[in-house]
């Protein structure tokens, strides 16, 4: 286990997207527009009418991932993840009226009416993201 503290808060920032927006990508052009490079991802909620994320399948070492799509009218009823070196890396909560998914956030998701995220930026965080011996995505200290 690793944990990494700060007490330095910079903005709050509130990112409307209207419709036929891209989210992924809009976010991170927002945040390399706003310089953001440590941060989190608090609340997110609105429509979409696609929605692409991925899942894990199985549990062994090496991670297996499903890639779903769904293009019909959606809810997206929680978002929340980290900003680390610029890089989001968001899951999300989605229900259309046939399921419920949460995954891992990917390109392509597109709102449908709207979409409403509220960041709070961290500050004086020295934290990278590393891969360990199975690709699988860790929190590191910059020094370490």
């Amino acid at each position: 286990m690793k944990s990494f503290t700060t007490d330095s808060y910079g903005r709050t920032i509130i990112i409307h997207l209207g419709k036929g927006e891209k989210i992924l990508e809009s976010l991170t052009a927002e945040l390399k527009r706003l310089d953001v490079r440590y941060g989190m991802l608090v609340s997110a909620i609105g429509s979409l009418r696609k929605a692409c994320l991925h899942v894990i399948t199985n549990t062994e070492d090496i991670s297996v991932n499903k890639y779903i799509t769904i293009e019909k009218p959606i809810e997206l009823g929680a978002a929340q993840g980290l900003i680390i070196d610029g890089e989001p890396h968001f899951h999300i909560n989605i229900s259309e009226p046939d399921g419920v998914y949460a995954g891992h956030l990917e390109e392509g998701c597109e709102v449908q009416y709207l979409a409403e995220f509220a960041i709070v930026e961290l500050k004086d965080l020295a934290i990278t993201r590393k891969a360990d011996a199975f690709g699988i995505s860790y929190i590191d200290g910059k020094d370490s």
